[in-house]
């Protein structure tokens, strides 16, 4: 009889021991939804800043404007926590203008001159939760743009958000649209018409792109 009530009273002691596990295993997060997500993105992108470059060039150097090319690539990266935050940077979209000076003004080498404007941002995204196929998201972060030239000077950091949507996001690859506005600036160097002034470079921005 005593031995009878040692066995009980170790299998008693084992379920109390055992019953936390097996209570709390119906709580525990799956591996795949408790997961971090690396995701990269490239496509293009409108940004209306270049108007703003082109303009003050004209203003300061009495360019005569010929064809001008508003759409860049834009690639960038982005570390996903479950909790829907999201932080990565972006690279673009990279702008190169080519001027002629027909005047002959200056006297470089040759006639041709050539500027870049490469925008680096780093962000904060937050992911609204899934309804469907569409996961939105909005992102908030700060932009500089490297840039320089014959005609143009460093740039000024400045704020940067958007708005944002994927869709497909469940699958190997998701299409996203992003709408976002970039106040950071670049320096058109003064010319024998106007001074030097910084100019919006980048400013509003539209996007299609690829997410994997």
């Amino acid at each position: 009889m005593t031995s009878r009530k040692i066995v009980l009273s170790c299998a008693a002691l084992l379920t109390s021991f055992g019953a936390p596990f097996v209570s709390g295993a119906a709580i525990i997060p799956s591996p795949a939804y408790s997961s971090v997500e690396y995701h990269v993105e490239g496509g293009l992108t409108y940004t209306s800043g270049v108007e703003n470059v082109l303009n003050q060039m004209e203003k300061n150097f009495g360019f005569d404007r010929r064809f001008d090319w508003p759409i860049g690539i834009k690639l960038s990266g982005y570390v996903k926590y479950p909790s829907g935050f999201a932080f990565g940077g972006s690279l673009g979209p990279c702008v190169f203008i080519s001027v002629e000076d027909r005047n002959h003004h200056y006297r470089y080498n040759n006639d041709t001159q050539t500027n870049y404007i490469i925008p680096v941002s780093a962000d904060v995204r937050y992911f609204l939760p899934k309804n469907g196929f569409l996961v939105p998201y909005v992102r908030l972060g700060v932009s500089y743009p490297i840039a320089g030239g014959d005609n143009l000077g460093a740039g000024t950091p400045g704020p940067v958000g958007a708005v944002g949507a994927h869709v497909w996001e469940q699958r190997i690859m998701a299409v996203g649209v992003e709408a976002g506005y970039d106040a950071s600036k670049v320096k058109v160097k003064s010319g024998y018409l106007h001074d030097a002034e910084k100019v919006r470079s980048t400013e509003f921005t539209l996007s299609v792109f690829a997410s994997f």
